[in-house]
Formats: structure tokens, C-alpha cells, sequence
């Protein structure tokens, strides 16, 4: 009987973040807020403590945003088979959706109203991160040394042109020597 139960989670593992990957547009980023919903507020399968801790890490780790996510997740949740599930689901709509803009790329880009319509899309993703950024800076009680770190590293990416993954372990470890937890 748990087996089945834990059967059960696997699929529903795989069945969110089938939609999620489906239902979102714009990438990794536009995902966390659904995520976040269904993973956290609706189904109690994280607190919101750990969400934001797995988020934080599948940041700093090489590839991509949701499949470090999904995979992490999925494991914390059913293990081995939570991983596989769950990376499976987040990786399948993206793959067959760009094979088939690929295959008809050439014969649609002239199109007027896809250009229109591609545009469209890059200004509501535009949003959507602006939105994510926002709530996310909600979250933080900032202090004197969290804005001056902040602004630090906007001043490198933008002004010095430093590689972002530079600035993010800079930040990181001004973070360990300045802040106290």
C-alpha cells in the first residue's frame, strides 16, 4: 500500500511539473512563481523556506534554472525516482516545442504577425521577470550592508563589466564575511 502511495507522489511530481513547463512562457525564472503556488501554498510539499533555499541553489549550479530545480525537488520529495520523474516532465514540452519551431522557423519568421506576436511575448516575459524580481525583494529584510552589496554588484555587471558568475561569488562571499545570520 505506501508503495502505491509513493507511486502516487511520483506521478503527481511529474504531472506538475509537466504543467508548469507547459503552461509558462519565458523560461526557468516565470516558473518559480507556479512552482512556488503548487509546491508550497497548495500541495504542503515544501515550506517556503525550503523553496526559496532549493531556488537559491539551483541558481548558483551549473545548467538550467528548472531542471536543477525539478530535479532537487524531486528528489528531496520521492528521491531517486522523484528526480527522474520530475526532470523528465520539465524537460519534454521545451524539446518538442523547439523541434517544432525548428522545423518550421524559416517558413514563419516572415510572417508579420508572428514577428508581431514573438514581440508580444518577449514584453509580457519582460513583465513577468520584472513581477518575480519584485515579489522576491518583498521577501528580503534588507539592511545597510545587503543594499550596499546589492548595489556593488550592479556596479560591476553594469558599469565594470564583470561576468555575472564573478559577481555572484563576489557577492557571495562578501555576504559570508559581512552579514551575520
Amino acid at each position: 500500500m505506501e508503495e502505491k502511495k509513493q507511486l502516487k507522489v511520483v506521478f503527481e511530481l511529474f504531472s506538475i511539473f509537466l504543467y508548469v513547463s507547459v503552461f509558462t512562457v519565458g523560461g526557468g525564472i516565470a516558473m518559480v512563481p507556479l512552482l512556488e503556488r503548487i509546491l508550497v501554498d497548495k500541495k504542503k510539499y515544501l515550506k517556503l523556506e525550503e523553496f526559496m533555499e532549493i531556488y537559491s541553489i539551483s541558481q548558483i549550479v551549473p545548467g538550467s534554472l528548472m531542471i536543477c530545480m525539478a530535479t532537487y525537488i524531486g528528489y528531496k520529495i520521492r528521491r531517486f525516482w522523484g528526480a527522474i520523474f520530475s526532470c523528465m516532465a520539465i524537460i519534454i514540452p521545451p524539446l518538442a516545442i523547439i523541434t517544432m519551431i525548428a522545423f518550421f522557423y524559416q517558413s514563419f519568421i516572415e510572417i508579420a504577425l508572428i514577428k508581431k506576436l514573438m514581440l508580444g511575448i518577449l514584453c509580457g516575459v519582460v513583465g513577468e521577470v520584472g513581477g518575480i524580481i519584485y515579489k522576491m525583494f518583498k521577501r528580503i529584510r534588507f539592511n545597510l550592508v545587503k543594499v550596499l552589496i546589492l548595489f556593488f554588484s550592479i556596479t560591476l555587471i553594469f558599469i565594470f563589466k564583470v561576468n555575472p558568475i564573478y559577481t555572484v561569488l563576489i557577492a557571495g562571499i562578501m555576504g559570508i564575511f559581512l552579514l551575520r545570520s
